[in-house]
């Protein structure tokens, strides 16, 4: 860290003011000058000190306009404090952000600078706040390079939900004075200019979305709905009676089923898997005949992937969905991957009726009232017509309390949280359907650096009333600890239940859960995930022999049930269009009965995913959930996940 003269904050007064109180885990930001040392001896005194204020203003701006507390400034390096751990990154976000900008007026002098984030609890003092959190997002920043935002494994956590921020690797690195190596990340917007000033309102955490969707403001909605209604009024919405001029221009016998997924970019792996088995399923239907005598399916591609970020557009998947929405011919859409982009198409398709079915989407915002879906469908709030087969992320803590109840017979639960926002909604998510069951609950947070023993109290096994531990958060964030703690106070036999926070990996996957503790010390853990029916096998074999290849890096994995999940969710799409396809039906006609078929809760379909159906919000009503175990011998003895037991857990919350 380059240091020069002191520049403190002002006044103090002010900085008391905007401290956040002692009750929250904070974010702490450090930030210094790339190359100013060497800056100094090449250009000289006095273009230094421009550089310096420059430099100081646009980081005092942020802060500000985030609501940080500077606790100190030396020279060219700044210490700031954030209640919020979103609110951090994304001010590091835009501190680089306006430096790249910056840079254009003054290309001779531009500004490089590195920010560091870290978070986690300390003690405040007079000072400022004492603790490892702060010493470590000081030795984060020291890593970064110019312009480049780095985050510890926690912060990457806490926001990877919240934020339209996608965490590049950074591998694990000695920083000075810790004593294990830590995993660094960074921090990039999905698009250029993606994080938004304002502070997501509505439930924390992983579904923050009410009034405004993750990366897509409010006033973009409000424009892909109003162009969804230009096209609703051109091409005939839900109900509508069809342009006479665009039925005749129709061309007879080919329909198209419209594929929106990332082909291109570092999600291409995923979505070209994806892609292949829509088009194994349309190639299966047109073997055996197609929709009615004389017609025939087709699948139209239309990429989001971004190839400059790696990730996905959310402004491809509008656009796609737009064309689509056009396109007289498309019946139905399958996609998109994430539910970034879902946000984007949702108005589109809504506003046109369009039948718009996903089979990896998450996010409860999507399609329930209470987390906000309402703002997606502004346009026709009661037409549903986006469906998917995926559960909804609030599936899992009912799973997992049914499972802990029912299966395995625990009448008493330790639930533990990490402290952050997205840990303690994950330990609700379990802690009420538990005790809603029966279920008896005693609740503690383990808190950064915290000594796990601290929470585990006394853990009784054997005995006449069994005894889990559930635990809300992520491997990086307390799960690790824990469970070593209980393997070494003799309580190994005592299950560690949790979400998908801890399923990232086997123990030849370095920084996994399994991997970082050991596989036999991981034995006992009991996390939820996507489960595998019965009825993949059958897509899996055609998969091979229709491409060569596996539809997934490793047999098993998630990306088995996503491209499975694929080809149902074009099987809901073309046995709906069987039932009410009949004679030459216009596009608009026939658009608005497969939606209104396949939404109708009345029906079901028979699926390479076992039978699917759709509440009246849109979502599957048999929500598949498996729950994996840790077995120690596979991967060569590194140990990895297999499924212990699997079930329905529908129907959704």
């Amino acid at each position: 860290m380059e240091t020069g003269a002191k520049d403190g904050p002002q006044p103090d007064a002010k900085r008391e003011e905007a401290r956040p109180s002692d009750s929250v885990t904070r974010g702490f930001l450090f930030s210094d000058l790339r190359g100013y040392t060497q800056f100094v001896e090449t250009h000289g005194a006095a273009s230094a000190a421009s550089l310096l204020d420059r430099y100081r203003a646009l980081v005092r701006e942020a802060i500000r306009r985030f609501g940080g507390a500077e606790i100190k400034t030396e020279g060219d390096s700044f210490y700031v404090v954030f209640s919020s751990v979103s609110t951090a990154v994304r001010c590091a976000l835009v501190i680089t952000g306006n430096a790249i900008a910056e840079a254009a007026q003054h290309p001779d002098e531009p500004i490089r600078v590195g920010v560091g984030v870290h978070a986690g609890e300390t003690i405040e003092t007079a000072e400022g706040y004492v603790g490892s959190p702060v010493n470590i997002a000081a030795r984060i920043c020291a890593q970064a390079g110019p312009n480049e935002v780095l985050v510890s494994e926690t912060v990457r956590a806490l926001t990877r939900t919240v934020l339209p921020v996608r965490f590049e690797s950074r591998g694990r690195r000695q920083l000075k004075g810790i004593a294990e190596p830590l995993a660094l990340y960074a921090a990039i917007e999905t698009e250029p200019g993606a994080v938004p000033w304002a502070e997501p309102q509505g439930r924390p955490g992983r579904v923050s979305r009410r009034q405004l969707a993750v990366g897509i403001p409010i006033l973009t909605l409000v424009a892909l709905a109003v162009i969804g209604s230009l096209l609703f009024r051109a091409l005939g919405g839900p109900g509508a009676t069809p342009s006479p001029a665009l039925a005749a221009a129709l061309p007879p016998g080919t329909w198209k089923i419209g594929l929106v997924m990332p082909l291109t970019g570092k999600e291409a792996v995923l979505g070209v898997r994806l892609r292949n088995a829509v088009e194994l399923a349309i190639n299966d239907a047109n073997r055996s005949g197609g929709i009615f005598a004389g017609s025939r399916l087709k699948l139209a591609t239309s990429d989001d992937g971004d190839s400059s970020a790696g990730g996905e557009d959310p402004g491809k998947g509008a656009a796609s969905a737009q064309k689509m929405a056009r396109d007289g011919m498309t019946v139905a859409v399958i996609g998109p991957l994430n539910s970034l982009v879902a946000e984007a198409m949702i108005p589109v398709t809504n506003a046109v009726g369009l039948l718009h079915c996903s089979p990896s989407n998450t996010s409860p915002a999507l399609t329930k009232p209470r987390f906000g879906a309402l703002d997606h469908r502004s346009a026709h709030p009661t037409v549903i017509n986006y469906v998917r087969i995926a559960p909804s992320d609030d599936i899992q803590g009912q799973a997992l309390a049914k499972y802990a109840f029912n299966d395995l017979g625990a009448r008493r639960a330790l639930v533990i949280d990490d402290a952050a926002d997205v840990g303690r909604e994950i330990a609700d998510g379990f802690q009420e359907p538990y005790e809603k069951l029966g279920g008896a609950v005693t609740r503690r947070a383990l808190n950064p650096g915290a000594d796990p023993m601290s929470v585990l109290g006394n853990l009784s096994a054997g005995s006449a009333a069994p005894v889990v531990v559930f635990f809300g958060g992520f491997t990086g964030t307390g799960a690790v600890g824990l469970r070593k703690a209980m393997v070494s106070s003799g309580h190994a036999d005592v299950p560690l239940l949790s979400w998908d926070g801890l399923f990232d990996g086997s123990g030849a996957d370095k920084g996994s859960y399994i991997q970082r503790i050991g596989a036999t010390v991981a034995v006992g853990t009991l996390v939820s995930h996507a489960a595998q029916p019965p009825a993949l096998q059958g897509f899996l074999d055609r998969y091979r022999a229709a491409y060569g290849s596996e539809p997934s890096e490793s047999v098993g994995s998630v990306f088995d049930e996503f491209a499975a999940a694929a080809y149902a969710c074009a099987q809901v799409i073309i046995q709906s269009l069987q039932k009410v396809a009949t004679g030459r039906p216009s596009a608009s006609h026939l658009r608005e009965a497969v939606r209104a078929w396949a939404v109708d809760p009345g029906h079901a379909y028979q699926t390479v995913v076992s039978d699917v159906a759709f509440d009246s919000n849109g979502d599957n009503v048999h929500q598949y959930v498996a729950f994996y175990r840790v077995d120690p011998t596979a991967r060569g003895g590194k140990g990895d996940w297999v499924i212990a037991h699997q079930a329905d857990y529908g129907p959704p919350p």
